[in-house]
């Protein structure tokens, strides 16, 4: 099978794939959607990749051996993506305690509020 047509197959199982977890998806309840919102996400960069013709013809060929490679690389994703570390949580903290650009783009609380900084630009 050339890459062409190894391209094309794969893109059936992944638009299968993708269209059942659709209507997984409609199914579930807002609860259920917020709590399911990362694997979600994670399914749906996945499939775009898949369907933008992101792989080599090797990992094509692997990926036609299951039932649903979707999955199978989301699961992959997930597991090298998705969990945010201590180290990782420290050093997000520590960038936004040290640059303090956070304070420039999010509103403070009342209690850090400077005096007068809610008065905005006044026009004469």
């Amino acid at each position: 099978m050339n890459e062409q047509d190894l391209k094309q197959k794969l893109l059936e199982k992944p638009d299968t794939n993708y269209n059942s977890c659709v209507q997984e998806w409609l199914a579930l309840d807002p609860t259920e959607m917020i709590e399911k919102a990362g694997k979600i996400a994670a399914t749906s960069l996945v499939y775009k990749e898949l369907r933008n013709g992101g792989c080599n013809a090797d990992y094509l060929e692997y990926l036609l051996r299951f039932q649903n490679p979707l999955e199978v690389v989301r699961d992959q994703w997930l597991n090298e993506q998705g969990t945010v570390l201590n180290e990782d949580m420290g050093h997000v903290l520590w960038t936004l305690a040290d640059t303090r650009n956070a304070e420039q783009d999010y509103e403070l609380g009342e209690a850090f509020r400077e005096p007068g900084q809610d008065e905005g630009v006044r026009m004469c």
